[in-house]
């Protein structure tokens, strides 16, 4: 007997048919692209609802990818996340919120719920999502009450319909809300979706323009409880991402658009990245997960450390991940108000003697609660995303390879490289070609990367150097 395969999602395991399957590669393909424009001249959708009624499942699936933290746990998001969406050639940013709970009263709450008000002050539609299988509970009344205060456009969702035969008399005790017809729809399985989107985009005019200028991607990545969250904010002037003295507040990885001298940055606050061992929750685990992808994505990484802790080994971890990637790297030393009796030349020395590396980079010495340098460190962004994008023209690359064959070291070692080639346009990844690799180690890889970083200007940019055999390309 035919068994329907498994689509897994964080958590849980859905049994789809095959069809299911097929119409969840289709919704996929018209939705799982970003575009490159920056998220304030979009129209917003904001989705909110209380805990664990799946509101990040419904994100996810309109964005067409995992951005969210999915967990029975209820509370897995706590800031807002965005995404930028093209829905039949129209453009809008959806917003995904922390759950409401109006009962619990603590300081991540209170700051939840201050996120969840200020996406809901800026959205222009909001998503009011409910759970079709739990019923009406008192906390969407609550919320109902709220947003029937404003002026904006609401729809009325009624997620985990999972059963078209029950879509009729599943969303019927619903009307009570008094926020008109509601919207039965199952997020994990893909149910009602199409038919939500077409009601909330059907009086938005077409928009596919792009940014004019490119969108440089900056991650904002350390260990947890450096100052990341407090770094995003006092860039913005705004509480962008929940700020509180707990380690591990930011789950997810946010993205904000941010306009600075003309050009667009876009920031990603990233949950802290720590040692696996370290990892107590499957949503710290997941957080970590996501932190690495804004990496990958990313054209700059922005390094937090601790400026009281100094150096730590989770630290050196996230380094050498940032390097390995190919990404340029930016140490940022946060909290240098707190620190007192050393200079910020004998820091950069300790930092250096403990890890080599750091010598290729700038280092900025931060402190969000005086926003001491904070703007300067945004200057050293652009300079590095243009080295890293550099692309080297045949004849500088022939004047570099015959000084680097009359170079003393090479000549002593007796060894002749017959070509130089820059093999990636996005990191300065070079391929050296020569007739015996066998004389090749890792000192020699280090000597041609200090030689290479002597006859250009490649501060704050890994470069990768592989030797291969062979004669003149």
């Amino acid at each position: 007997m035919f068994s329907a395969p498994y689509v897994s999602y964080p958590f849980t395991y859905v049994r789809l048919p095959l069809a299911g399957r097929l119409r969840d590669l289709f919704i996929r393909f018209k939705l799982c692209y970003n575009i490159p424009m920056p998220n304030t001249s979009l129209l917003k959708i904001a989705i909110v609802g209380r805990p664990n009624v799946g509101k990040s499942s419904l994100f996810n699936r309109i964005a067409g990818s995992r951005k969210a933290i999915v967990e029975s746990a209820s509370g897995t998001t706590r800031d807002r996340l965005y995404a930028d969406i093209k829905w039949k050639a129209k453009a809008f940013t959806i917003i995904d919120t922390g759950g409401f709970e109006a009962m619990k009263r603590d300081d991540i709450t209170d700051l939840i719920l201050k996120q969840l008000d200020t996406a809901i002050e800026e959205a222009d539609i909001i998503f009011f999502v409910t759970d079709g299988k739990a019923g009406i509970v008192h906390q969407d009344r609550e919320l109902a009450s709220r947003l029937r205060k404003t002026s904006k456009k609401i729809y009325l969702i009624v997620n985990k319909i999972d059963d078209r035969t029950r879509q009729a008399s599943g969303v019927l005790d619903f009307f009570e809300l008094g926020l008109g017809e509601p919207y039965a729809v199952s997020a994990v399985n893909d149910i009602g979706i199409e038919k939500l989107l077409d009601a909330a985009v059907k009086n938005l005019e077409k928009n596919v323009t792009s940014a004019a200028g490119p969108v440089v991607n900056v991650a904002i990545v350390g260990r947890p409880n450096v100052g990341k969250s407090s770094y995003l904010n006092a860039i913005l002037n705004a509480e962008r991402a929940i700020v509180h003295p707990v380690a591990g507040t930011t789950r997810d990885a946010l993205d904000t658009d941010f306009e600075y001298k003309d050009r667009t940055h876009r920031l990603i606050d990233t949950a802290g990245m720590r040692h696996n061992t370290k990892l107590k929750t499957s949503a710290d685990f997941y957080g970590a997960l996501r932190s690495k992808e804004a990496i990958k994505r990313s054209n700059v990484a922005m390094v937090l450390i601790d400026g009281l802790d100094g150096l730590r080994e989770d630290d050196e971890r996230i380094i050498n991940f940032c390097v390995e990637e190919g990404k340029a790297v930016i140490i940022v030393v946060n909290k240098w108000d707190l620190v007192k009796g050393v200079d910020t030349v004998k820091y950069k020395e300790m930092l250096v003697n403990k890890m080599n590396v750091i010598r290729n980079f700038p280092v900025m010495f931060t402190s969000c609660k005086t926003k001491k340098n904070i703007i300067p460190s945004l200057d050293l962004i652009w300079p590095l995303y243009e080295k890293v994008k550099k692309n080297f023209a045949s004849v500088e690359l022939e004047d570099i390879l015959g000084q680097l064959n009359n170079s003393p070291e090479i000549r002593n070692r007796r060894l002749k490289f017959e070509y130089l080639k820059q093999c990636c346009a996005n990191t300065p990844a070079f391929i050296l070609g020569m007739k015996n690799i066998k004389f090749t180690n890792e000192n020699l890889r280090r000597y041609v990367e200090n030689f290479l970083r002597k006859k250009d200007d490649f501060e704050g940019v890994p470069i990768k150097i592989t030797f291969k055999k062979g004669g003149r390309i």
